[in-house]
């Protein structure tokens, strides 16, 4: 893929709403498993995202290119960026709450910042930069107060292990934010097509022989719950999630992690009567200002 590393206006209102998407997107997961199986929710929504994809990229009057070197990339992606964590997530949710899983997601921008370094070595990280994500980490430690953090680490096994499976669905979305920058020149819309195809067939043998989706019970609930997934947090976000790496680089789209936690607060809120508490307050300004400070230490360099 071409890389730009130019941060304007737009690329900001896309990073805004990919936040929003994937932030929100917690609570369809939890509805969702609450009714089917995580491996059935994972492969129906990404079979629709992939449908409404390639209708996309043929309106579009893009094609979806299949020389080797790019499938390679397709498989790869689909795989760490889609089918993977989707199914760890998925399968956590049944067991911890949506909220929790958000924390658990929160490391995933300093992996990709380490991953970017080492993997891309084009990736200028300079003090401003470690120093942005450093004060937005302790944001997030505000944000959900040392009683939900103490919570990591504790319960019964299942609990435990669902915890750490989330933590291991972060470490494959850093990967594939880094992995992403090493895709040849594509237009982005193939390319999010082509992953999200090549997702539908990692995630179908399991769905298939593990996980039969055609015995499932799919009441209104469910199938709205999947509709979401499918139509906004995977198809429209996979397009946003492609075209931000594509202009301005895995780094600066590592940043949608400390967004997504503050973001499925404030729905929790909205949508639950939640209370909003002051430390949440304090932990959004001190994430805005890590924004600010990310951003301004490209005009340093």
């Amino acid at each position: 893929m071409k890389q730009i590393n130019q941060t304007s206006f737009i690329s900001w209102i896309f990073l805004l709403s990919l936040a929003t998407i994937w932030g929100v997107n917690f609570l369809f997961i939890k509805l969702a498993v609450e009714e089917i199986g995580p491996i059935t929710n994972v492969f129906l929504r990404l079979l629709m995202a992939s449908i409404i994809l390639y209708v996309v990229m043929k309106l579009q009057k893009q094609k979806l290119v299949l020389k080797p070197k790019l499938i390679l990339f397709y498989f790869i992606l689909g795989a760490f960026g889609l089918a993977i964590p989707f199914s760890l997530i998925s399968s956590a949710e049944i067991y911890i709450n949506a909220g929790l899983a958000g924390v658990l997601m929160s490391p995933m921008p300093l992996l990709t910042l380490a991953l970017s370094a080492i993997i891309l070595k084009n990736e200028i990280i300079n003090f401003k930069k470690v120093l942005s994500f450093i004060i937005a980490f302790c944001g997030l430690l505000i944000l959900f107060g040392f009683d939900t953090l103490t919570q990591i680490g504790k319960g019964n096994s299942i609990e435990i292990i669902s915890q750490l499976i989330v933590l291991l669905a972060a470490a494959c979305y850093g990967l594939n934010a880094v992995l992403t920058k090493l895709v040849p020149e594509i237009n982005f819309i193939s390319l999010a097509t082509g992953v999200t195809i090549a997702s539908v067939i990692w995630i179908l043998p399991f769905a298939l022989f593990l996980e039969p989706f055609w015995l499932n019970d799919f009441n209104s609930k469910a199938i709205l719950a999947v509709s979401v997934q499918g139509v906004f947090a995977t198809a429209i976000a996979n397009l946003l999630f492609f075209k931000i790496i594509e202009t301005t680089g895995p780094v600066f789209l590592s940043l949608i992690n400390f967004m997504i936690p503050l973001i499925a607060y404030f729905s929790g809120a909205i949508f639950l009567n939640e209370a909003i508490e002051i430390n949440v307050l304090l932990s959004l300004g001190l994430i805005l200002f890590a924004l600010y400070l990310n951003q301004t230490s490209n005009a340093n360099n």
